[in-house]
């Protein structure tokens, strides 16, 4: 009789204990579906680089934060450029803050390639700020009255080195980026920043502080093909989104950017085959 009351109690335990982990598998479930109906309801804005948005499920979701990052001359500016007039074609005004670049030279540079700046800049839709850096006692006043003021929907900072200027200790340049970040999703603005790295080669890349305080992590590339250099794009992270983590080989042509998906990069599989 005894040995039935241990056999039952036993069994009452293992009964709620297999209850309690179906419980919390259930739970687990129907957070993740969730959270992935939450992704699915959010708005997808392109980037207007032919080819990247099929590599992030068609665009980047609402209040994103996006780091591009790479060596001189991967075509970081580029695609920002590419981004704010995509989103100018859509009726969502843009704001490039470039305090290192002059304007002009911005401007120029673009026309080069086929992108007319001043024609949405004209239409009130792009918006360019290079003030902010010197000799202010608020240097993020200038940019966010245009944030206000226009209802920008779109910000491209190039470079961070913007908030290396006003920052000059670490932790407090970490605490006012991600506050920054924070004021600008609330906002329901896409936030896309460029930095610099000595080398943005694969085999010798270095995670920087900045890397993880954004939703997503792009790296832009040159890689070396013989006595030349090939572009890469590559998406490292994008938070709350899926997206391809294939390494493609990228041409900056008129237009700006192109994405080349069905292309492996040559530097790679001449490396590998070493």
């Amino acid at each position: 009789m005894v040995k039935k009351k241990v056999v039952k109690k036993v069994k009452s335990k293992c009964v709620k204990k297999v209850k309690k982990e179906i419980s919390k598998d259930v739970a687990k479930k129907v957070k993740t579906a969730a959270s992935k109906k939450k992704n699915e309801l959010l708005e997808k804005h392109t980037t207007g680089v032919p080819g990247f948005d099929n590599i992030i499920s068609g665009g980047f979701v609402d209040y994103s934060s996006i780091l591009l990052t790479g060596a001189p001359g991967t075509g970081k500016t580029i695609f920002g450029l590419q981004f704010l007039i995509e989103g100018a074609k859509k009726g969502e005004p843009g704001l490039l803050m470039t305090p290192e670049i002059p304007i002009n030279n911005i401007k120029l540079h673009a026309r080069s390639l086929g992108l007319d700046l001043e024609e949405y800049e004209k239409k009130k839709l792009l918006f360019f700020c290079e003030d902010g850096v010197k000799g202010e006692k608020f240097p993020l006043k200038a940019p966010c009255e245009i944030i206000k003021r226009y209802k920008i929907k779109r910000v491209v900072m190039d470079s961070l080195t913007f908030f290396k200027y006003i920052f000059r200790d670490e932790m407090e340049f970490r605490k006012g980026l991600l506050s920054f970040i924070r004021d600008l999703k609330n906002n329901n603005i896409i936030f896309m920043a460029t930095s610099e790295r000595s080398t943005s080669e694969f085999d010798d890349f270095r995670y920087q502080p900045q890397d993880f305080l954004f939703d997503g992590l792009i790296v832009l590339s040159m890689i070396r093909k013989g006595a030349s250099f090939e572009r890469t794009i590559h998406v490292v992270k994008l938070r709350g989104q899926s997206h391809d983590e294939n390494i493609y080989p990228i041409s900056i042509e008129k237009g700006g950017i192109n994405v080349h998906l069905k292309q492996v990069p040559f530097s790679l599989v001449e490396k590998f085959e070493k």
